[in-house]
């Protein structure tokens, strides 16, 4: 006569096989709209490609920032990101539809790696920045 038991170890180890390591240091909260930001300003005398530029280092260092889980950093860095995204926006639009979505879509990428701390947003918005620039450098 076999042990009730005996069904239950195959179960443990097929269980086992299939655990999920959580991360419990990892930050988890989300930017609340009553957190007080510094609001970027950005000078009008900048060309459409020094803004672009701006916009690329504003990216690359939200994702350095992402990276390290520098929240403060993070949230100061986004409202940079947004503050240029703004200036270049319109300029983009009158040159093409297409390109102000694509673009749209990069920062979209920026907003949610902060708003839902995903630090591989930041990182695919800094890989697809520069092909949205170039792009906009050839019209």
């Amino acid at each position: 006569m076999k042990s009730r038991y005996c069904y239950l170890v195959p179960l443990i180890v097929l269980a086992s096989s299939c655990a999920t390591t959580i991360n419990q240091s990892a930050v988890t909260t989300l930017v609340s709209s009553s957190e007080s930001t510094t609001q970027a300003t950005i000078d009008s005398q900048l060309t459409t490609d020094e803004l672009l530029d701006e916009l690329l280092r504003a990216v690359e260092d939200l994702s350095n920032s992402m990276q390290k889980a520098e929240r403060r950093q993070v949230t100061e860095q986004l409202a940079r990101v947004i503050s240029l995204s703004d200036a270049i926006r319109p300029k983009i639009l009158a040159t093409s539809d297409q390109l102000a979505s694509d673009f749209d879509r990069v920062i979209d990428l920026a907003k949610s790696a902060v708003e839902r701390n995903r630090p591989a947003d930041a990182d695919k918005a800094l890989r697809f920045l520069p092909l949205v620039i170039g792009a906009f450098t050839k019209l």
